[in-house]
């Protein structure tokens, strides 16, 4: 299965108007997009801190609030994030956003909105598309040590991390245990890691089994691979390829 260029981005929209909410989600939110909604610039902030930094903020300028000093803060937590304010109340206003560190402000029911937003979407997916790769609908970031799984972001411990990094390192080609135990962990006993593989590789299938499109399957004789699936006629799913098998049965040695 072919690894493919992610131009993938996630965007936050702190906001608490309805309407704006809707549109602003409905215009850019896609299967390489994702927009999280927080009611207020403190929620962002204390949910920052248990999440991954996201590649656009949006902020809606009718807040009352101190437009530079939040900008030094996200410039302080998120030194390459996108800045947008919506809804300016005039020009002097969007200028003087521009000026405090913002990288666009529109002014409130412009007709370039729209065109401006999906820009900065469009950006932030073509910087990504240079650091992150896909296999179906698992995208993969390296250097952030980011993974998404049908469009949401999974949390992986450092060692699932290197799993799925070793399977990325290697696709489409199958990789043998002794090799992911060299990739992850350098080295370890022989008599156990074949057992070390198999729980990692277990934990991992959980958090990536929501993809309706790939798998990790393991191909006698070659060892582990991402594979497609297919749906069968009876609504379940199994890999495409004859070549995959269940995990080898434990045995020591």
């Amino acid at each position: 299965m072919q690894r493919i260029r992610a131009a993938t981005a996630s965007i936050v929209l702190v906001a608490d108007n309805a309407q704006l909410i809707v549109d602003i989600v409905s215009l850019l939110a896609d299967d390489a997009t994702s927009v999280c909604v927080h009611g207020s610039f403190d929620r962002f902030l204390d949910a920052l801190s248990a999440t991954t930094p996201p590649d656009v903020v949006i902020l809606d300028d009718s807040f009352d609030h101190d437009a530079s000093l939040h900008i030094r803060m996200l410039r302080q937590r998120m030194p390459s994030v996108l800045v947008a304010y919506v809804n300016a109340r005039d020009d002097a206003r969007m200028i003087s956003l521009l000026d405090v560190g913002s990288d666009d402000a529109m002014v409130v029911a412009s007709a370039a909105v729209a065109a401006r937003l999906q820009s900065l979407a469009r950006r932030a997916r073509t910087v990504n598309a240079g650091a992150r790769i896909a296999v179906g609908d698992i995208v993969f970031d390296r250097e952030g040590r980011r993974v998404w799984c049908a469009g949401n972001e999974v949390v992986l411990t450092p060692h699932e991390f290197g799993v799925v990094d070793c399977l990325f390192w290697h696709a489409p080609k199958a990789v043998d245990v002794d090799a992911i135990v060299e990739f992850v962990w350098g080295t370890h006993a022989a008599d156990t890691r074949r057992t070390l593989v198999q729980v990692y590789m277990s934990y991992v299938r959980k958090k990536l089994a929501a993809s309706s499109r790939v798998g990790i399957r393991y191909v006698v004789g070659l060892g582990y691979a991402f594979a497609p699936k297919v749906r069968t006629t009876g609504g379940r799913l199994r890999y495409s390829s004859a070549t995959g098998r269940p995990d080898p049965p434990l045995r020591s040695g």
